[in-house]
């Protein structure tokens, strides 16, 4: 196991990073294959606590920047499983960080920081599934989890949501493929959902699915549709925001009966998404994930910072989320020339087929875990 050494104050190279991993199947599963081997492959420093079966179908390369510490957990409740918290609970004073793959492998961990001192306790990080509430055994790991986690990952928006009140971080995890399979496509065409919308003819449509809930990236979007006129008089320009969020109300009152602003149903996010000239997307929106607004081939701008926008690549510009003035150019950049437009559809669309999800998957990681190291409990 790695020897002892000062606590890491952010994820340095030194950083110890140990995956408890109970099955390599499914999307959770994956996910663990990915950072593994993406983590050994960049030099970092990894253990992995599992059983025989699941070290050899990770397949990982012998380095000795790899640790592997045998236990007996399963992706279910066993009699292995207080053996297993003991063993974790025993390298933990060597470990800087924890990432459990698995809601089962997530309370596993977090029952094994039971007696450590704060100051010997290793951040961790859950990687959460669906899961029934109603099980008393789902129902008691979430609890640990809730109450051990610096981070949770959840496969979906519900998932994440369950852990937003209780732990310090929850996002959405970057998964190889989808925890619902969902192939998204418009319904409605664009003439039809323009005139659903109130378009006027001839006018611009900028579209956003972000979550409508106060912070940067709201305000910014909404000042650009505030001042776009000021901005550029010669532009007729309608902003539509679809998401869900507690300030959908305040957007309706303040914003929709003064601007040229509206607002769509989420249920028709693709709709609205692909009758729009400009599409702006950011790190939390509902109704769709990145690979879904990549799948509609629309102009995008990535409002966020440099970690949402990794996933896009060269394929969108990305503007800060305070950068009021730089989303308005960005957008208007587009809305001026149809070829760039055009261009930029085609670019997000292949950007499907082109990104290496394995290593976006890894590289992310890295960042979560950074953050995870400010949040340890």
């Amino acid at each position: 196991m790695f020897e002892d050494q000062p606590e890491s104050a952010g994820l340095s190279p030194d950083a110890r990073i140990l995956h408890v991993v109970t099955t390599t199947r499914g999307v959770i599963g994956e996910v663990a294959v990915d950072a593994i081997r993406g983590h050994l492959a960049t030099g970092h420093r990894v253990a992995v606590a599992a059983r025989s079966s699941v070290v050899r179908d990770l397949d990982l390369p012998q380095t000795p920047e790899l640790a592997v510490i045998p236990i007996g957990a399963r992706d279910r409740v066993t009699s292995a499983d207080p053996g297993a918290s003991l063993t974790l609970h025993q390298h933990y004073r060597h470990v800087d960080l924890v990432h459990a793959h698995g809601l089962h492998a997530g309370a596993l961990a977090g029952a094994a920081m039971t007696g450590l001192p704060a100051r010997l306790r290793p951040a961790l990080v859950v990687t959460v599934g669906r899961f029934r509430e109603s099980s008393v055994l789902d129902g008691t790991a979430a609890r640990i989890v809730a109450r051990t986690a610096a981070v949770v990952l959840g496969t979906t928006d519900p998932v994440a949501a369950q852990f937003a009140d209780s732990v310090p971080v929850t996002e959405r995890a970057q998964l190889r493929s989808p925890d619902v399979s969902r192939r998204l496509a418009p319904v409605v065409g664009r003439a039809q959902t323009r005139e659903n919308l109130d378009v006027p003819a001839g006018a611009f449509l900028v579209a956003t699915p972000m979550r409508l809930v106060d912070g940067d990236e709201l305000t910014t979007f909404l000042e650009a549709a505030v001042t776009m006129f000021d901005h550029r008089p010669d532009r007729r320009v309608v902003f539509a925001l679809t998401g869900t969020g507690r300030e959908r109300s305040t957007v309706a009152k303040s914003f929709t009966r003064r601007h040229p602003v509206v607002l769509g149903d989420e249920g028709a996010v693709a709709d609205v998404l692909a009758a729009a000239d400009v599409v702006v997307a950011s790190k939390d929106m509902t109704g769709v994930d990145v690979e879904g607004v990549m799948q509609l081939g629309r102009a995008t701008v990535v409002l966020g910072n440099e970690r949402t926008a990794r996933a896009w690549g060269e394929a969108a510009p990305r503007v800060d989320p305070r950068d009021t003035a730089g989303l308005l150019a960005a957008i208007t950049t587009l809305l001026d020339s149809p070829i760039d437009r055009t261009t930029a559809a085609f670019a997000v669309q292949r950007r499907v087929d082109d990104v290496d999800a394995s290593a976006l998957i890894a590289e992310d990681l890295l960042d979560v875990y950074a953050a995870a190291l400010t949040q340890k409990r």
